[in-house]
Protein backbone atom coordinates (compact mmCIF):
# COMPACT_ATOMS: atom_id res chain seq x y z
CA UNK A 1 0.00 0.00 0.00
CA UNK A 2 1.25 3.44 -0.68
CA UNK A 3 2.46 5.79 1.77
CA UNK A 4 -0.60 8.98 2.17
CA UNK A 5 1.96 11.62 1.20
CA UNK A 6 2.66 9.64 -2.12
CA UNK A 7 -0.95 9.49 -3.05
CA UNK A 8 -1.45 13.11 -2.09
CA UNK A 9 1.19 13.85 -4.64
CA UNK A 10 -0.41 11.87 -7.69
CA UNK A 11 -3.61 13.54 -7.02
CA UNK A 12 -2.10 17.14 -7.24
CA UNK A 13 0.01 16.03 -10.66
CA UNK A 14 -3.16 13.48 -11.77
CA UNK A 15 -6.40 13.76 -10.09
CA UNK A 16 -9.35 15.53 -10.39
CA UNK A 17 -8.73 18.89 -10.14
CA UNK A 18 -12.58 20.20 -8.62
CA UNK A 19 -11.82 17.36 -5.83
CA UNK A 20 -8.43 18.32 -5.57
CA UNK A 21 -8.10 22.12 -5.49
CA UNK A 22 -11.31 21.32 -2.68
CA UNK A 23 -9.28 18.66 -0.64
CA UNK A 24 -6.20 20.77 -0.05
CA UNK A 25 -7.26 23.89 -0.10
CA UNK A 26 -10.75 23.19 2.59
CA UNK A 27 -8.38 22.42 5.83
CA UNK A 28 -6.34 25.66 5.19
CA UNK A 29 -9.56 27.92 4.14
CA UNK A 30 -10.66 26.90 7.59
CA UNK A 31 -7.37 26.87 9.43
CA UNK A 32 -7.15 30.87 8.46
CA UNK A 33 -10.55 31.36 9.53
CA UNK A 34 -9.88 29.46 12.68
CA UNK A 35 -7.33 32.33 12.93
CA UNK A 36 -9.59 34.73 12.37
CA UNK A 37 -11.59 33.70 15.19
CA UNK A 38 -8.58 34.07 17.19
CA UNK A 39 -7.47 37.59 16.44
CA UNK A 40 -11.57 38.65 16.93
CA UNK A 41 -11.16 36.89 20.07
CA UNK A 42 -8.23 38.68 21.75
CA UNK A 43 -9.88 42.09 20.64
CA UNK A 44 -13.11 40.90 22.61
CA UNK A 45 -11.40 39.61 25.46
CA UNK A 46 -9.30 42.58 25.69
CA UNK A 47 -12.45 44.89 25.00
CA UNK A 48 -13.58 43.25 28.76
CA UNK A 49 -10.37 44.90 30.06
CA UNK A 50 -11.01 48.21 28.60
CA UNK A 51 -11.76 50.09 25.70
CA UNK A 52 -8.36 51.43 25.86
CA UNK A 53 -6.59 48.10 25.92
CA UNK A 54 -8.65 47.05 23.13
CA UNK A 55 -6.96 49.78 21.14
CA UNK A 56 -3.83 49.44 22.03
CA UNK A 57 -3.63 45.61 21.41
CA UNK A 58 -5.23 45.84 18.01
CA UNK A 59 -3.11 49.00 17.10
CA UNK A 60 0.37 46.51 18.44
CA UNK A 61 -0.69 43.81 16.06
CA UNK A 62 -1.04 45.72 12.84
CA UNK A 63 2.85 46.29 14.05
CA UNK A 64 3.73 42.39 14.35
CA UNK A 65 2.22 41.74 11.14
CA UNK A 66 4.32 44.20 9.39
CA UNK A 67 7.93 42.71 11.34
CA UNK A 68 6.48 39.09 10.68
CA UNK A 69 6.43 39.67 7.16
CA UNK A 70 10.44 38.69 7.25
CA UNK A 71 9.21 35.42 8.06
CA UNK A 72 6.50 34.36 6.24
CA UNK A 73 7.76 35.63 2.73
CA UNK A 74 10.72 33.38 3.24
CA UNK A 75 8.88 30.27 4.47
CA UNK A 76 5.80 31.40 1.79
CA UNK A 77 9.14 31.51 -1.12
CA UNK A 78 10.48 28.30 0.21
CA UNK A 79 7.50 26.29 0.11
CA UNK A 80 7.31 27.19 -3.33
CA UNK A 81 11.05 25.68 -4.49
CA UNK A 82 10.02 22.51 -2.09
CA UNK A 83 7.11 21.68 -3.89
CA UNK A 84 8.53 21.96 -7.38
CA UNK A 85 11.71 20.08 -6.25
CA UNK A 86 8.66 17.57 -5.07
CA UNK A 87 6.34 17.64 -8.20
CA UNK A 88 10.14 16.68 -10.11
CA UNK A 89 10.75 14.09 -7.72
CA UNK A 90 13.69 15.25 -6.50
CA UNK A 91 13.62 14.55 -2.54
CA UNK A 92 17.37 15.53 -1.84
CA UNK A 93 16.91 19.06 -3.15
CA UNK A 94 13.75 19.36 -1.56
CA UNK A 95 15.13 18.51 1.40
CA UNK A 96 18.18 20.55 1.29
CA UNK A 97 15.82 23.27 0.67
CA UNK A 98 13.15 22.69 3.20
CA UNK A 99 16.20 22.63 5.99
CA UNK A 100 17.68 25.49 4.73
CA UNK A 101 14.63 27.66 5.08
CA UNK A 102 14.24 26.49 8.63
CA UNK A 103 18.14 27.23 9.43
CA UNK A 104 17.44 30.95 7.62
CA UNK A 105 13.95 31.69 9.57
CA UNK A 106 15.47 31.32 13.18
CA UNK A 107 18.33 33.12 12.44
CA UNK A 108 16.18 36.43 11.10
CA UNK A 109 13.61 36.06 13.65
CA UNK A 110 16.65 36.06 16.08
CA UNK A 111 18.30 39.10 14.98
CA UNK A 112 14.80 40.98 14.63
CA UNK A 113 14.24 40.16 18.07
CA UNK A 114 17.75 41.51 19.25
CA UNK A 115 17.41 44.57 17.16
CA UNK A 116 13.71 45.52 17.58
CA UNK A 117 13.31 45.18 21.66
CA UNK A 118 16.03 47.95 22.41
CA UNK A 119 13.68 50.17 19.75
CA UNK A 120 10.09 49.42 20.99
CA UNK A 121 9.47 52.42 22.51
CA UNK A 122 10.23 54.41 19.32
CA UNK A 123 8.56 52.12 17.24
CA UNK A 124 5.54 52.16 19.46
CA UNK A 125 5.53 56.30 19.29
CA UNK A 126 6.40 56.20 15.46
CA UNK A 127 3.05 54.30 14.92
CA UNK A 128 1.14 56.15 17.15
CA UNK A 129 0.12 53.44 19.60
CA UNK A 130 -2.10 54.88 22.34
CA UNK A 131 0.53 55.30 25.59
CA UNK A 132 3.42 54.35 23.90
CA UNK A 133 5.76 55.33 26.58
CA UNK A 134 3.68 52.96 29.33
CA UNK A 135 5.92 49.70 30.90
CA UNK A 136 2.76 47.40 30.19
CA UNK A 137 2.57 48.81 25.76
CA UNK A 138 6.69 48.24 25.77
CA UNK A 139 6.63 44.93 27.05
CA UNK A 140 3.58 43.75 25.71
CA UNK A 141 5.29 44.77 21.97
CA UNK A 142 8.46 43.16 23.37
CA UNK A 143 6.32 40.16 24.22
CA UNK A 144 5.11 39.88 20.96
CA UNK A 145 8.55 40.37 19.24
CA UNK A 146 9.68 37.15 21.35
CA UNK A 147 6.41 35.31 20.15
CA UNK A 148 8.18 36.09 16.53
CA UNK A 149 10.74 33.45 17.09
CA UNK A 150 7.82 30.77 17.57
CA UNK A 151 6.02 31.83 14.86
CA UNK A 152 8.79 32.02 11.95
CA UNK A 153 9.50 27.99 12.89
CA UNK A 154 5.69 27.25 12.69
CA UNK A 155 5.52 29.41 9.07
CA UNK A 156 7.96 26.81 8.07
CA UNK A 157 6.51 23.79 9.24
CA UNK A 158 2.99 24.98 7.43
CA UNK A 159 5.15 26.17 4.59
CA UNK A 160 6.60 22.58 4.08
CA UNK A 161 3.44 20.50 4.85
CA UNK A 162 1.61 22.83 2.07
CA UNK A 163 4.20 21.91 -0.21
CA UNK A 164 3.13 18.61 0.10
CA UNK A 165 -0.45 18.76 -0.11
CA UNK A 166 -1.15 18.33 3.37
CA UNK A 167 -3.23 20.51 4.64
CA UNK A 168 -5.41 18.34 7.03
CA UNK A 169 -2.70 18.34 9.62
CA UNK A 170 -1.87 22.26 9.38
CA UNK A 171 -5.76 22.61 10.10
CA UNK A 172 -5.83 20.16 13.19
CA UNK A 173 -2.66 21.45 15.09
CA UNK A 174 -3.64 25.03 14.63
CA UNK A 175 -7.21 23.91 15.84
CA UNK A 176 -4.93 22.18 19.07
CA UNK A 177 -3.01 26.42 19.25
CA UNK A 178 -6.68 28.03 19.46
CA UNK A 179 -8.05 26.01 21.96
CA UNK A 180 -4.78 26.04 24.05
CA UNK A 181 -5.05 30.09 23.78
CA UNK A 182 -8.24 30.73 23.80
CA UNK A 183 -8.49 28.70 27.35
CA UNK A 184 -5.06 30.13 28.33
CA UNK A 185 -6.59 33.91 28.28
CA UNK A 186 -10.14 33.09 29.27
CA UNK A 187 -8.40 31.50 32.63
CA UNK A 188 -6.07 33.83 33.30
CA UNK A 189 -7.94 37.38 32.06
CA UNK A 190 -11.30 36.05 34.07
CA UNK A 191 -10.84 33.22 36.22
CA UNK A 192 -7.68 35.27 37.66
CA UNK A 193 -9.10 38.71 37.32
CA UNK A 194 -5.20 39.00 35.40
CA UNK A 195 -6.35 42.05 33.81
CA UNK A 196 -3.81 43.12 31.84
CA UNK A 197 -2.65 42.79 27.92
CA UNK A 198 0.71 41.17 29.07
CA UNK A 199 -1.08 37.87 30.28
CA UNK A 200 -3.09 37.69 26.82
CA UNK A 201 0.31 37.97 24.84
CA UNK A 202 1.53 35.32 27.37
CA UNK A 203 -1.08 32.80 26.27
CA UNK A 204 -0.38 33.51 22.55
CA UNK A 205 3.69 32.94 23.34
CA UNK A 206 2.78 29.41 25.22
CA UNK A 207 0.36 28.37 22.09
CA UNK A 208 2.68 28.89 19.56
CA UNK A 209 5.38 27.39 21.70
CA UNK A 210 3.13 24.07 21.79
CA UNK A 211 3.03 24.04 17.51
CA UNK A 212 6.70 24.36 17.89
CA UNK A 213 7.72 21.39 19.58
CA UNK A 214 4.87 18.92 17.50
CA UNK A 215 6.46 21.12 14.34
CA UNK A 216 10.14 20.22 14.92
CA UNK A 217 9.19 16.68 15.94
CA UNK A 218 7.60 16.07 12.51
CA UNK A 219 9.82 17.90 10.52
CA UNK A 220 12.65 15.45 11.90
CA UNK A 221 10.62 12.63 11.79
CA UNK A 222 11.30 9.72 10.86
CA UNK A 223 8.01 9.33 8.60
CA UNK A 224 8.17 12.50 7.30
CA UNK A 225 8.93 11.95 3.43
CA UNK A 226 11.01 15.32 4.02
CA UNK A 227 12.72 14.25 6.85
CA UNK A 228 15.59 16.87 7.93
CA UNK A 229 18.91 16.36 9.73
CA UNK A 230 20.95 18.62 11.50
CA UNK A 231 23.71 18.04 8.85
CA UNK A 232 21.43 19.37 6.14
CA UNK A 233 20.17 22.96 8.37
CA UNK A 234 24.47 23.92 7.38
CA UNK A 235 23.16 26.83 4.39
CA UNK A 236 24.52 25.95 1.13
CA UNK A 237 24.72 28.57 -2.02
CA UNK A 238 22.68 26.30 -4.60
CA UNK A 239 19.67 26.27 -2.56
CA UNK A 240 19.69 29.13 -0.27
CA UNK A 241 19.41 31.42 -3.51
CA UNK A 242 16.58 30.27 -5.40
CA UNK A 243 14.91 30.34 -1.94
CA UNK A 244 15.91 34.07 -1.48
CA UNK A 245 15.00 34.80 -5.31
CA UNK A 246 11.49 34.00 -4.79
CA UNK A 247 11.19 35.15 -1.17
CA UNK A 248 13.08 38.54 -0.86
CA UNK A 249 10.10 40.08 -3.06
CA UNK A 250 7.30 37.93 -1.28
CA UNK A 251 8.38 39.53 2.03
CA UNK A 252 8.37 42.83 0.31
CA UNK A 253 5.13 42.56 -0.75
CA UNK A 254 3.80 41.01 2.64
CA UNK A 255 5.58 43.76 4.36
CA UNK A 256 4.45 47.04 2.11
CA UNK A 257 1.24 45.93 2.94
CA UNK A 258 0.86 45.73 6.64
CA UNK A 259 3.59 48.67 7.00
CA UNK A 260 0.53 51.04 4.75
CA UNK A 261 -1.77 49.36 7.21
CA UNK A 262 0.48 50.93 10.16
CA UNK A 263 0.86 54.10 8.34
CA UNK A 264 -2.53 55.19 7.80
CA UNK A 265 -3.15 53.91 11.65
CA UNK A 266 -0.59 56.10 12.32
CA UNK A 267 -1.83 59.09 9.69
CA UNK A 268 -5.05 58.66 10.91
CA UNK A 269 -3.95 58.86 14.43
CA UNK A 270 -1.97 62.74 13.85
CA UNK A 271 -5.49 63.79 11.68
CA UNK A 272 -7.92 63.63 14.06
CA UNK A 273 -6.01 63.99 17.09
CA UNK A 274 -9.11 65.45 18.74
CA UNK A 275 -11.07 65.10 21.40
CA UNK A 276 -15.06 63.93 21.50
CA UNK A 277 -16.75 63.43 24.96
CA UNK A 278 -12.90 63.08 26.90
CA UNK A 279 -12.01 60.64 24.14
CA UNK A 280 -9.08 61.06 21.35
CA UNK A 281 -10.79 60.49 18.49
CA UNK A 282 -7.72 59.89 16.31
CA UNK A 283 -6.72 56.81 18.81
CA UNK A 284 -9.95 55.22 18.12
CA UNK A 285 -9.68 55.41 14.83
CA UNK A 286 -6.58 53.15 15.10
CA UNK A 287 -8.15 50.81 17.15
CA UNK A 288 -11.04 50.69 14.68
CA UNK A 289 -9.64 50.25 11.75
CA UNK A 290 -7.63 47.28 13.39
CA UNK A 291 -10.90 45.72 14.08
CA UNK A 292 -12.69 46.08 10.91
CA UNK A 293 -9.37 44.52 8.93
CA UNK A 294 -10.17 41.43 11.84
CA UNK A 295 -13.56 41.22 10.85
CA UNK A 296 -12.85 41.27 7.41
CA UNK A 297 -10.44 38.79 8.01
CA UNK A 298 -13.06 36.08 8.70
CA UNK A 299 -13.47 36.30 4.87
CA UNK A 300 -10.55 37.43 3.44
CA UNK A 301 -8.42 35.50 5.76
CA UNK A 302 -9.93 32.15 4.19
CA UNK A 303 -10.34 33.06 0.55
CA UNK A 304 -6.01 34.35 0.94
CA UNK A 305 -5.83 30.13 1.86
CA UNK A 306 -6.70 29.64 -2.03
CA UNK A 307 -3.72 31.70 -2.87
CA UNK A 308 -1.22 29.03 -1.02
CA UNK A 309 -2.99 25.93 -1.85
CA UNK A 310 -3.46 27.04 -5.56
CA UNK A 311 0.33 27.89 -5.61
CA UNK A 312 1.05 24.55 -3.97
CA UNK A 313 -0.57 22.63 -6.82
CA UNK A 314 0.86 25.20 -9.48
CA UNK A 315 4.20 24.74 -8.37
CA UNK A 316 4.09 20.97 -8.19
CA UNK A 317 2.78 20.83 -11.97
CA UNK A 318 5.62 23.03 -13.02
CA UNK A 319 7.80 19.98 -11.54
CA UNK A 320 6.02 17.66 -13.31
CA UNK A 321 6.49 19.94 -16.94
CA UNK A 322 2.51 19.89 -16.97
CA UNK A 323 1.43 23.77 -17.69
CA UNK A 324 -2.37 22.86 -18.63
CA UNK A 325 -2.72 21.42 -15.43
CA UNK A 326 -1.76 24.69 -13.80
CA UNK A 327 -4.09 27.03 -15.95
CA UNK A 328 -6.91 24.82 -14.94
CA UNK A 329 -6.21 24.55 -11.15
CA UNK A 330 -5.88 28.61 -11.84
CA UNK A 331 -9.75 28.52 -13.45
CA UNK A 332 -11.37 25.89 -10.73
CA UNK A 333 -9.30 28.17 -7.83
CA UNK A 334 -11.14 31.57 -9.63
CA UNK A 335 -14.39 29.95 -9.07
CA UNK A 336 -14.14 28.28 -5.94
CA UNK A 337 -13.04 31.86 -4.49
CA UNK A 338 -14.98 33.72 -6.31
CA UNK A 339 -18.32 32.10 -4.75
CA UNK A 340 -16.46 32.07 -1.34
CA UNK A 341 -15.94 35.62 -1.90
CA UNK A 342 -19.04 36.56 -2.89
CA UNK A 343 -21.32 34.47 -0.10
CA UNK A 344 -18.71 36.02 2.45
CA UNK A 345 -19.16 39.53 1.96
CA UNK A 346 -23.23 39.39 1.81
CA UNK A 347 -23.03 37.39 4.96
CA UNK A 348 -20.88 39.99 6.90
CA UNK A 349 -22.32 43.15 5.44
CA UNK A 350 -25.93 42.26 5.71
CA UNK A 351 -26.29 39.54 8.19
CA UNK A 352 -23.99 39.20 10.91
CA UNK A 353 -22.74 42.38 11.25
CA UNK A 354 -24.51 43.84 14.53
CA UNK A 355 -23.55 40.70 16.03
CA UNK A 356 -19.82 41.15 15.45
CA UNK A 357 -19.65 44.34 15.99
CA UNK A 358 -21.52 43.67 19.53
CA UNK A 359 -18.29 41.06 20.72
CA UNK A 360 -16.40 44.72 20.90
CA UNK A 361 -18.77 45.56 23.96
CA UNK A 362 -17.12 47.50 27.04
CA UNK A 363 -18.02 48.36 30.56
CA UNK A 364 -16.13 51.88 29.38
CA UNK A 365 -18.50 55.06 28.45
CA UNK A 366 -16.94 55.58 25.18
CA UNK A 367 -18.03 51.94 24.01
CA UNK A 368 -20.59 53.46 22.24
CA UNK A 369 -19.03 55.61 20.19
CA UNK A 370 -16.40 52.92 19.48
CA UNK A 371 -19.35 50.21 18.01
CA UNK A 372 -20.73 52.96 15.81
CA UNK A 373 -17.44 54.00 14.78
CA UNK A 374 -16.41 50.52 13.29
CA UNK A 375 -19.48 49.82 12.30
CA UNK A 376 -19.51 52.88 9.25
CA UNK A 377 -15.25 51.81 8.73
CA UNK A 378 -16.74 48.29 8.12
CA UNK A 379 -19.01 49.07 6.05
CA UNK A 380 -16.84 50.48 3.52
CA UNK A 381 -13.80 48.52 3.87
CA UNK A 382 -16.11 44.96 3.06
CA UNK A 383 -15.94 46.51 -0.57
CA UNK A 384 -12.37 44.72 -0.36
CA UNK A 385 -13.78 41.27 0.47
CA UNK A 386 -14.77 40.33 -3.32
CA UNK A 387 -12.18 41.87 -4.57
CA UNK A 388 -9.35 40.60 -2.82
CA UNK A 389 -10.83 37.18 -3.11
CA UNK A 390 -10.40 37.17 -6.85
CA UNK A 391 -6.71 38.42 -6.46
CA UNK A 392 -6.10 35.70 -3.81
CA UNK A 393 -6.66 33.18 -6.91
CA UNK A 394 -4.51 35.61 -9.62
CA UNK A 395 -1.63 35.34 -6.70
CA UNK A 396 -1.77 31.66 -6.67
CA UNK A 397 -0.88 31.13 -10.00
CA UNK A 398 1.76 34.21 -10.10
CA UNK A 399 3.36 32.83 -7.32
CA UNK A 400 3.65 29.01 -8.36
CA UNK A 401 4.94 30.23 -11.51
CA UNK A 402 7.44 32.19 -9.47
CA UNK A 403 6.35 35.11 -10.22
CA UNK A 404 6.60 36.89 -7.05
CA UNK A 405 7.79 40.09 -7.43
CA UNK A 406 4.38 41.22 -9.32
CA UNK A 407 3.12 40.88 -5.42
CA UNK A 408 5.90 43.58 -4.39
CA UNK A 409 4.29 45.93 -7.16
CA UNK A 410 0.77 45.00 -6.35
CA UNK A 411 1.14 45.80 -2.84
CA UNK A 412 3.49 48.91 -3.53
CA UNK A 413 0.39 50.05 -5.34
CA UNK A 414 -2.80 49.09 -3.04
CA UNK A 415 -0.60 51.20 -0.22
CA UNK A 416 0.24 54.06 -2.37
CA UNK A 417 -3.30 54.64 -3.75
CA UNK A 418 -4.97 53.48 0.08
CA UNK A 419 -2.77 56.57 0.99
CA UNK A 420 -3.18 59.03 -1.50
CA UNK A 421 -6.72 58.48 -1.88
CA UNK A 422 -6.80 59.04 2.41
CA UNK A 423 -5.29 62.50 1.92
CA UNK A 424 -7.39 63.65 -0.95
CA UNK A 425 -10.14 63.22 1.51
CA UNK A 426 -8.59 64.24 4.03
CA UNK A 427 -7.86 68.01 2.65
CA UNK A 428 -10.72 68.02 -0.08
CA UNK A 429 -13.52 66.83 2.40
CA UNK A 430 -12.30 68.59 5.30
CA UNK A 431 -15.81 67.92 6.66
CA UNK A 432 -16.12 64.53 5.88
CA UNK A 433 -16.73 62.05 8.94
CA UNK A 434 -13.22 60.36 9.60
CA UNK A 435 -14.17 56.87 9.82
CA UNK A 436 -16.04 57.31 6.48
CA UNK A 437 -12.70 59.02 4.73
CA UNK A 438 -10.79 55.93 6.52
CA UNK A 439 -13.03 53.53 5.40
CA UNK A 440 -13.12 54.49 1.96
CA UNK A 441 -9.78 54.82 1.36
CA UNK A 442 -9.53 50.59 2.44
CA UNK A 443 -12.51 49.84 0.23
CA UNK A 444 -11.41 51.65 -3.37
CA UNK A 445 -7.46 51.16 -2.50
CA UNK A 446 -8.23 46.96 -2.78
CA UNK A 447 -10.59 47.73 -5.60
CA UNK A 448 -7.98 49.40 -7.86
CA UNK A 449 -5.40 46.12 -6.84
CA UNK A 450 -8.03 44.18 -8.42
CA UNK A 451 -8.09 45.83 -11.73
CA UNK A 452 -3.87 45.89 -11.53
CA UNK A 453 -3.47 42.35 -10.58
CA UNK A 454 -5.93 41.38 -13.49
CA UNK A 455 -4.02 43.26 -15.99
CA UNK A 456 -0.87 41.71 -14.75
CA UNK A 457 -2.22 38.65 -15.33
CA UNK A 458 -3.22 38.58 -18.97
CA UNK A 459 -0.31 39.80 -19.44
CA UNK A 460 1.40 37.22 -17.99
CA UNK A 461 -0.73 34.64 -19.55
CA UNK A 462 -0.29 36.30 -23.49
CA UNK A 463 3.76 35.72 -22.28
CA UNK A 464 3.74 32.13 -21.50
CA UNK A 465 1.27 30.95 -24.63
CA UNK A 466 3.41 32.82 -27.03
CA UNK A 467 7.01 32.17 -25.42
CA UNK A 468 6.26 29.60 -22.90
CA UNK A 469 8.12 28.84 -19.83
CA UNK A 470 11.48 27.12 -18.92
CA UNK A 471 11.05 25.51 -22.13
CA UNK A 472 7.69 24.10 -21.60
CA UNK A 473 4.93 25.19 -23.75
CA UNK A 474 1.06 25.13 -23.64
CA UNK A 475 1.24 23.00 -26.68
CA UNK A 476 2.91 20.56 -25.06
CA UNK A 477 0.65 17.28 -24.05
CA UNK A 478 0.29 16.46 -20.10
CA UNK A 479 3.24 14.34 -19.61
CA UNK A 480 3.12 11.27 -17.20
CA UNK A 481 3.75 11.85 -13.35
CA UNK A 482 7.66 11.71 -12.62
CA UNK A 483 8.59 9.10 -10.29
CA UNK A 484 10.44 10.28 -6.79
CA UNK A 485 13.76 9.39 -6.42
CA UNK A 486 14.56 8.17 -2.96
CA UNK A 487 17.94 8.22 -1.61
Amino acid sequence: MENKQILRRKKILGGNLWSTVLVIIAPLALYQLFNSFYNLIDAAICAQISTSAQTKVVAINQIKSTISAFGAGLAAGGAVIVSRRYGAGDLNAAKHNASNMLFMSLVLSAILCLILIPLAYPILLMCAVPDASSSEVILFFSLQLIELIFVSINNCFIGLEKAKGNSKIILLLNLLVLVVKISLTATLVFGFNLKNIMFVELSTIIAQALLTVIGLMIMFGKNNILKMEFKMLIPKKKYVLPILQLSIPIFLGKFVMSLGKVVVNSMCGHFWNTYESDVVIGSLIVGTLGVSNNMCGLITSPTNSFEEGESTIVSQNLGNKNMRRTIKAFIVTLIYVSIVSLVGYVLMRFVFINQLIELFSSPDKDAEIYKSMVKEIFVWDSLSIPALGITAAVLGLLYGYGQTKLSTILNLSRIGSRIIILLIFHSAAPDMSPTLCAGLSMGISNTIILIISISFLLIFLLKIKKKGYMGMHMSDPEPEISDLKFE
